[in-house]
């Protein structure tokens, strides 16, 4: 009897490890397939458009991390593009846009945007601040 206990206590210890290792394997990460598009670099800069439908200037920055940076200045009735560097975007790659439009003390910023590598912005400053829209694609 005792030689019948120890064998299927061998059995269950070897059926335990064998059921772990194909569960463990099971659960390990696969690969991402191949798409054969190169993956986007977290350093590459990120394009932003801003049209300006606004009657004044507008002076644009961007805010990341507690960080407020000049990016340029948007004419009345045009559009600008920039570009922004990394370093733009900080380490969280959480930024707001914020817009100040010469001789008003009106203001205007987006919310709070989280930008991936390869994503682009475009913000669109109506005539009336409040109703401007933002877009990340």
């Amino acid at each position: 009897m005792p030689a019948l206990v120890g064998a299927r206590r061998t059995w269950y210890m070897a059926m335990l490890v064998a059921s772990l290792a194909a569960w463990s394997s099971a659960c390990g990460r696969h690969p991402a397939p191949d798409t054969g598009a190169a993956p986007e670099d977290r350093d590459s800069p990120v394009a932003l458009t801003i049209t300006n439908n606004n009657w004044l200037d507008a002076a644009i920055y961007i805010d990341h991390d507690g960080e407020v940076n000049r990016v340029g200045t948007v004419t009345a009735a045009s559009s600008a593009s920039f570009s922004l560097a990394s370093w733009m975007l900080g380490p969280s790659r959480n930024i707001r846009l914020i817009a100040d439009p010469i001789g008003s003390a009106q203001v205007i910023d987006t919310e709070l945007l989280h930008i991936e590598p390869g994503q682009y912005i475009e913000w669109r400053l109506a005539n009336e601040l409040a109703m401007s829209s933002v877009g990340v694609y």
